[in-house]
This record gives structure tokens, sequence and C-alpha cells, in this order.
């Protein structure tokens, strides 16, 4: 199963964050993820895990995601995989925080982006 999307937001799909807490539980199997009300926004929002790992992520429906998180917890990776239903494609640091990335459109060209970036410790995954 793919995200639970509800209605359409101008002609946008919406991944609620109420629908977000129950697909990583029920669809990715990894439960007590909290949901940050005041960290909502349009296509990305925050929580903590039950292990305490502090992420945000951002979100584009069947086009990107990236993950960052606290410390590495990898059910949350996982759970989002299961999810979204495609991998992650590299990992990397940035401002203290890990960051995933899954790409549905680009993931070599993305990849290339980063790497010009540069990237802390930047990764491709499998």
């Amino acid at each position: 199963m793919a995200e639970t999307i509800e209605g359409d937001c101008g002609g946008e799909a919406k991944w609620h964050w109420y629908n977000i807490m129950n697909d990583l539980e029920v669809q990715g199997g990894l439960d007590g993820v909290s949901i940050d009300p005041l960290s909502i926004g349009d296509h990305s929002c925050g929580g903590e895990t039950k292990k305490g790992t502090k992420f945000h992520f951002t979100w584009l429906h069947g086009k990107f995601l990236l993950v960052s998180m606290t410390q590495e917890e990898q059910e949350l990776v996982e759970a989002f995989a299961k999810v979204v239903e495609y991998r992650p494609f590299c990992r990397y640091l940035e401002k203290g925080f890990l960051t995933f990335e899954w790409d549905t459109t680009d993931p070599t060209g993305r990849f290339a982006e980063l790497q010009n970036d540069n990237k802390d410790m930047l990764q491709m995954v499998h």
C-alpha cells in the first residue's frame, strides 16, 4: 500500500499528519511515532519516534521524500520505504542531521547535484 492520500487541495495530494502516523505504524511496522503539530507544513512535518529520534521530512507524492533525523534509526527509514513503496537512493550529513533521500524522477541527476553541493559523507544506499 502507498501513502494514505486524502482529498485534493488545489490539485495537490495531501498526506495528513494523522495518516502519516497511522501509515508508519500499520504499513511500515513502526509504532510510537508522534508528529509535532507546530511543525506541519503543506508538504512537510516533523516528529519523534518512541526511541527518541527527532525527524523532519519533506515529501511530494510520487516524486521525492527527504527524511532528516538526529540519529540513525534504520527502522524509521524502512517504515517510510514501505509506505511510499520505493527505496532511498542516498544518505548524507547536513547541519548535524542524517538525511536520507528518495527520488522517483532522477536519482542519478539528484546524486550528481548533491556531489556538486559537497554534502558531507554522501553515500549511495541500496
